[in-house]
């Protein structure tokens, strides 16, 4: 069997083909305190603020990007209360910050997630916790 195009015409003509842009991504993430860049997962009630770190994969300048603080489980909030939403354009960083101060009597003791999403599109979540 006979192609119609010699085989290193074709493989010329498939590689030099453009590759296709990955989707932008969010790739690690961490939480620390604002005055200490460790990373930790669970948090005192009295935290000042809680910082997200998340590394951004792929992503062109002028992408959204939108971070969701939820309660999934305290006793202060009904579960999966959405507390708070912020959103970023980026401006070519490959490493974002969301953060959320601490509420005038504490963070409630319990369970919290963060839902990150990319133009719209559910990303990643990330999760933290306050405990004694």
């Amino acid at each position: 069997m006979k192609l119609g195009m010699p085989a290193v015409v074709f493989a010329a003509l498939f590689a030099a083909a453009p590759a296709l842009a990955a989707d932008p991504s969010i790739g690690q993430t961490a939480f620390s305190l604002p005055d200490n860049g460790a990373a930790q997962q669970v948090f005192k009630p009295d935290a000042p603020k809680i910082v997200l770190h998340a590394q951004l994969l792929d992503a062109p300048k002028g992408t959204t990007v939108a971070a969701d603080w939820i309660a999934e489980k305290t006793g202060g909030a009904p579960p999966n209360y959405k507390i708070d939403s912020a959103e970023l354009t980026t401006t070519g960083e490959d490493e974002l910050e969301f953060s959320l101060s601490k509420p005038t009597t504490g963070w409630p003791l319990g369970d919290y997630r963060v839902d990150l999403t990319i133009g719209g599109e559910q990303a990643k979540s990330a999760h933290f916790r306050v405990a004694e």
